[in-house]
């Protein structure tokens, strides 16, 4: 739908922002690459348009043969120029030759007029791009997102939407093969522009950095995001592989692939037993609910603060924390070789009754690794 943007305008809202206002950092999306950029800029020649970065538009068509994709300035980080002319040209399938000719395709964004057209496109889009593993990377950043990623099963087949009669009408009219061919053939090759930039990413040049912005691990050459413990899907929207490691100030870390070799922050899945630090000093209080079993079947380990209830601290650490060195044991090929060193194990007293607080503690999470770090066990 059309998404001008006048003097002193801000670009339309995304989703997942609040107010229509959107961070002014955040991580860029894989598909803002030139060679994916120019991939879609072939796709539009191939139609007989051509493409127009602006700074007056987000992304419309003229109706003069010209698509209008805005300048890096009016775009969001996860925004690229590849998702921008995929909506659009998906809207000139909807719409058809008659549309091709009206600015924006004939659509309003003035009134909820064409929210059945929008959804339409949503579900053209699901269509090409599902089978290609694209529909994460493809879809919209604008508020539209949420009707995008409840579309399930086959988009083009839903008695119940409209939106799905309009597209599968669309798809099968004759003046779209062309469109749908254009765009299978510029997903195709995103799909594997994607696929040699990850094999790429697993043997990097020396001195290359990781995605991310962290530098390779360079005596674990073996392990990849995948198998590292910050590894979570997640962000605005439809979730995607991100690292918790990489995250900013917003809290959302910066995507990733888990085929990429690994960086100098891969830890393995962490072990609560070997860790420990969120009982430790990360933390200085566990609130307790009166409803938590701890309070009637350990309340020698429950302290009023005020007007809370607390988990006994013991010093800096909590009071059912419990902690014992684990040894390694001699090595059976003798005495050259020196025994491992011990190392701590711990455990909770009141692990079955443990409050909420604790029972909602993720493992791995943002917490986590917060904790982590502020007993120095991670970077």
């Amino acid at each position: 739908m059309k998404q001008d943007l006048p003097e002193g305008a801000i670009r339309p809202p995304r989703s997942g922002d609040e107010n229509g206002e959107g961070s002014a950092k955040g991580p860029r999306s894989p598909l803002a690459a030139a060679e994916i950029e120019g991939i879609w800029t072939a796709a539009v020649a191939a139609l007989g348009w051509a493409v127009e970065r602006t700074d007056a538009a987000y992304a419309l068509s003229d109706g003069g043969g010209r698509l209008r994709i805005g300048v890096e300035a009016t775009l969001d980080p996860e925004d690229a120029v590849a998702q921008l002319i995929f909506h659009e040209l998906c809207h000139g399938v909807v719409e058809g030759p008659v549309g091709w000719s009206r600015p924006d395709w004939g659509l309003s964004n003035c009134d909820d007029r064409d929210v059945i057209r929008e959804h339409a496109c949503l579900r053209v889009q699901v269509h090409l791009a599902e089978r290609h593993g694209l529909r994460e990377l493809m879809a919209p950043t604008t508020e539209f997102r949420a009707y995008h990623d409840q579309i399930s099963g086959d988009p083009l087949r839903n008695e119940r939407d409209p939106a799905a009669t309009l597209a599968a009408r669309a798809v099968e009219r004759p003046s779209s093969r062309p469109w749908m061919d254009v765009l299978d053939r510029a997903l195709a090759e995103t799909r594997g522009r994607l696929d040699a930039s990850a094999t790429a990413q697993a043997s990097p040049d020396p001195g290359a950095l990781h995605p991310v912005g962290f530098a390779f691990v360079q005596d674990a050459p073996q392990e990849s995001c995948g198998t590292c413990s910050w590894l979570y899907r997640g962000g605005r929207g439809r979730p995607v592989p991100r690292c918790r490691q990489s995250a900013d100030r917003d809290g959302i870390g910066r995507r990733t692939d888990p085929r990429f070799r690994a960086c100098v922050r891969w830890e393995p899945p962490v072990s609560c037993q070997a860790c420990g630090a969120c009982c430790r000093e990360a933390y200085h209080a566990v609130t307790v609910s009166v409803r938590d079993p701890v309070v009637w079947k350990r309340a020698e380990l429950v302290v009023r603060n005020g007007h809370r209830f607390e988990i006994l601290r013991a010093g800096d650490r909590c009071a059912a924390l419990e902690e014992r060195p684990l040894s390694g044991g001699q090595a059976e090929a003798g005495p050259a070789i020196p025994p491992q060193p011990s190392a701590p194990h711990f455990s909770c007293s009141i692990y079955d009754d443990r409050p909420r607080p604790c029972r909602e503690f993720e493992a791995g999470g943002p917490h986590c690794l917060t904790a982590r770090r502020r007993v120095g066990l991670t970077a």
